[in-house]
């Protein structure tokens, strides 16, 4: 009788979804302005790095609304029932605008109040450069617990994703990216060193 191969089960798996809008290019040529032109109003011309009210959609105009429509459809495909069964469901939406200089970083947090949270990348900042150098990268901490404790540095596990087990998944944001996860998951930003300003929309999709 042949020995029986070992069954692996990836258990309480967490997803994040990386994502492109599609008509990325239409919408960040409108946003970039409309952001730049809130930053100045709200502060009075004087600042360079600003975070907005979660009052986005009310100024956002067309391109907010092609934005969240994008969101709550991946909110939708992204979520199940216990079942497995589809959804379709009326998400509250959150979102503040970001710009960033030089030097700045986003600490990580968790958005507990959120089913879904993520960002939306108008201009990345990088002026098209490949250095990997200039940082500035999103940053996903694994969020099991005393995990990062309990494994060698050298040492992960060998199923998909295994290899970040315990440490964080990087990803380098680009203009038009969308990037979803869960509000629990704890996520940030490293210290940017482009020369350009890093502009971003940062939101939350709560339960209606």
């Amino acid at each position: 009788m042949p020995t029986p191969k070992p069954q692996i089960r990836n258990a309480f798996a967490t997803p994040i979804c990386i994502h492109y809008l599609p008509v990325a290019t239409e919408v960040n040529a409108e946003l970039r302005p409309l952001v730049l032109d809130q930053m100045q109003a709200d502060t009075g011309g004087t600042a360079t790095s600003w975070r907005s009210a979660t009052d986005f959609e009310s100024w956002g105009g067309v391109s907010a609304e092609t934005l969240f429509r994008m969101l709550r459809e991946l909110a939708d495909s992204l979520t199940a029932t216990r079942a497995g069964g589809r959804v379709s469901l009326d998400w509250k939406i959150g979102a503040c605008a970001e710009v960033r200089q030089k030097g700045e970083s986003l600490a990580v947090a968790t958005r507990p109040g959120a089913f879904w949270a993520g960002v939306y990348v108008i201009d990345d900042g990088y002026a098209k450069s490949d250095d990997e150098t200039l940082g500035g990268e999103c940053e996903l901490m694994d969020p099991r617990g005393h995990l990062s404790g309990c494994l060698p540095p050298h040492l992960g596990f060998r199923i998909p994703g295994g290899a970040t087990a315990g440490m964080s998944e990087i990803i380098r944001p680009q203009s038009g990216l969308i990037l979803m996860h869960p509000g629990w998951m704890a996520r940030g930003e490293r210290e940017f060193g482009g020369n350009g300003q890093r502009i971003t929309i940062e939101f939350e999709l709560a339960l209606p």
